[in-house]
Formats: structure tokens, C-alpha cells, sequence
């Protein structure tokens, strides 16, 4: 099954507005240019750090859900709408994973609260150090697509750098549109499983 994101809320930093230099790099990186994602995450990756900081317990837990947050975005860029906020979008998407990781850690810890206070007051007497991991998400990813069988890899590239529709590539592989749908749905959780284990192993 397939993903969509949903602007579920408006973002009050900067409503409406374009942002014409995240627009001219997401359009370089559904042309093929992957490279080029690591310049959004140099670009947003203070601001999702912010969102999760605020209200998850400690830093590794952090880390995690920002790296978390940019995976997601780069699967499901060609979701996002040129033209509109790059900004709110991503601030989205990081929304979207903290709500998931906040169910999941209330089912698993009643104390949550005051972890939440604890972090926060450590977080007014420190500034967050911002952590420049813009290579290493390139490199996983990278690393990552290129182990992947060639049927997969071809695939990834008909739907995410030449942006075919799920009719177009079933056409070309002689399959039905929900079969592509179901095999490019399970190539994202295992490049997403790959990539999150390269970037704990540094």
C-alpha cells in the first residue's frame, strides 16, 4: 500500500510562503541527482531537530527520529508540491513521526511527562549542538540503492527519478498497477530498514 502525507495542521513560522531554493533541489533530486538531497538537510535539519528536541526524552531518542524524518522525506518527495513550503512540509512529515514515536513510547512508559519536563529544562540551560549528518544520509542511501537486485533498482528509478506513475510502470513490466504499488511498497521498507542500520552503525 502506498503513503501520502497530509498537511493535517498550518504551521505558523511562515505560512503560505514559497521556497524557491528547496523547490529547485527537490527538483534535482527526482531528476536522478541524489547527491543533491544532502543540501535539504543542511537546509531543514535544525528545524526538525527543534520539533523533536522539545518533546522527546534524551538525545539519542532525538537522533534517531530526525534521521527517521528524512528518510521518510526522501521516499515520499515526489508527494511534495513545488510552489507551496518546503519548510511547513518537512516540519509535517517530522509532526507526523513524533506523534507515531510518542503513541509508541506512551504505550511502553506512563512516566513520559516527566521525562518531557526533565529535557526540557536541560534543553533551556544548553543550546543543541547542530550535527552537520547530511553525508551520512547520501552515503546510506547510496550505499543502500546500489545493493539492491536489479528488477528493484529499476523500479525505484522508473518511479522516483523518472516519475512514472504506477500505470506507466505496469505497463512496462507487464504487471498489474497494484502489484508495482505492493513491490515498490516493500523495496522503500527495506531501503529504510537498510539505511537506518548504516546510520547506527556509525
Amino acid at each position: 500500500m502506498g503513503f501520502s502525507w497530509v498537511i493535517v495542521e498550518r504551521d505558523d513560522e511562515a505560512p503560505g510562503r514559497a521556497t524557491p531554493e528547496a523547490d529547485r533541489i527537490v527538483v534535482e533530486v527526482l531528476a536522478g541527482n541524489t547527491q543533491a538531497f544532502a543540501q535539504l538537510v543542511r537546509l531543514y535539519q535544525d528545524a526538525v531537530w527543534r520539533i523533536a528536541a522539545a518533546l522527546l526524552r534524551d538525545r539519542d531518542a532525538t537522533e534517531n527520529l530526525v534521521q527517521q524524518v528524512f528518510v521518510d522525506a526522501y521516499f515520499h518527495l515526489d508527494q511534495y508540491a513545488p510552489g507551496t513550503d518546503f519548510g511547513a512540509w518537512i516540519r509535517t512529515v517530522a509532526r507526523n513521526q513524533l506523534r507515531k514515536e510518542l503513541r509508541s513510547a506512551g504505550r511502553e512508559d506512563r512516566r513520559l511527562a516527566t521525562y518531557r519536563a526533565r529535557l526540557a529544562e536541560r534543553l533551556k540551560a544548553e543550546s543543541a549542538a547542530t550535527r552537520d549528518d547530511s553525508e551520512a544520509y547520501v552515503a546510506a542511501l547510496r550505499g543502500c540503492r546500489q545493493s539492491l537486485p536489479p528488477r528493484d533498482a529499476e523500479l525505484v528509478a522508473l518511479r522516483y527519478e523518472r516519475g512514472l506513475s504506477f500505470e506507466a510502470i505496469a505497463a512496462k513490466q507487464g504487471q498489474s498497477p497494484e502489484a508495482v504499488q505492493r513491490m515498490l511498497s516493500r523495496i522503500r521498507f527495506r531501503l529504510r530498514d537498510c539505511i537506518q542500520s548504516k546510520l547506527s552503525d556509525q
